[in-house]
């Protein structure tokens, strides 16, 4: 019997996405036929969902209730209040859909606070990975290392490229658990492509779920590692 073609099942925004249409891309080469990028659900043929997100503070709800070590989050000013009296330094989310720490506001002593959606408790690392996800099997993973020649402000809070981190492959000395912990988060989401970023602290040995990504961004040799994995479900 002959097999249905595949396409790519994407939300709007995630449509124009520079990752997706790579991955579409090398599909289609390497099925032989145009593996398609549509908004539409089908019944009449097999779809790999990319985007779809879920907002943090159900990410961060759902991560509590199934026992998954992550960020101890509220939504009440006085647990803010709390934390910050006892000198710990206190996120506030004023988007709950950003990525790349847009709309992060860092509550420090001093400075004032504001309302925002959900508010996370800052807690230390000495690194920071993200593990690439498909469906139930992880393909990669990659650390957040600050990139070479930055001379902007040292802000190891925030690992994003405003703050001069990039993404190194290579990892060594993985932590034990991660690639298990990063499966286990990752089921928060309907996405199978998702990345999921996990902090560690060294000196306790403790892994934790910071969030998991439906729309990672896939790059360079990256794109390779998603075809090959993503070909042994077709």
């Amino acid at each position: 019997m002959k097999k249905k073609k595949l396409s790519l099942l994407c939300t709007k925004p995630s449509l124009g996405s520079l990752s997706l249409k790579e991955i579409a891309k090398g599909l289609s080469a390497a099925l032989g036929y145009k593996v398609f990028r549509t908004t539409k659900p089908s019944m009449l043929r097999p779809q790999f969902q990319y985007g779809a997100g879920v907002d943090k503070l159900t990410q961060y709800k759902w991560f509590k209730e199934q026992g998954i070590p992550a960020l101890d989050f509220t939504t009440a000013k006085e647990q803010v209040d709390d934390w910050r009296k006892t000198g710990q330094t206190v996120f506030g989310r004023l988007f709950l859909n950003a990525s790349c720490g847009k709309g992060i506001v860092v509550f420090t002593e001093g400075i004032p606070w504001q309302p925002c959606p959900v508010y996370t408790l800052y807690k230390k690392k000495k690194r920071e990975f993200r593990v690439h996800v498909f469906k139930d099997q992880v393909v990669t993973v990659v650390e957040k290392k600050r990139r070479k020649g930055f001379e902007g402000e040292q802000d190891t809070k925030i690992r994003n490229l405003a703050n001069g981190y990039v993404f190194v492959q290579n990892v060594e000395n993985e932590p034990e658990g991660l690639r298990a912990l990063a499966i286990k988060a990752a089921a928060i989401s309907p996405s199978h492509f998702r990345g999921v970023d996990i902090g560690y602290n060294e000196k306790n040995n403790e892994l934790f779920v910071i969030e998991v990504n439906s729309a990672p961004g896939i790059q360079g040799s990256n794109i390779g590692k998603y075809l090959e994995v993503i070909k042994s479900y077709v």
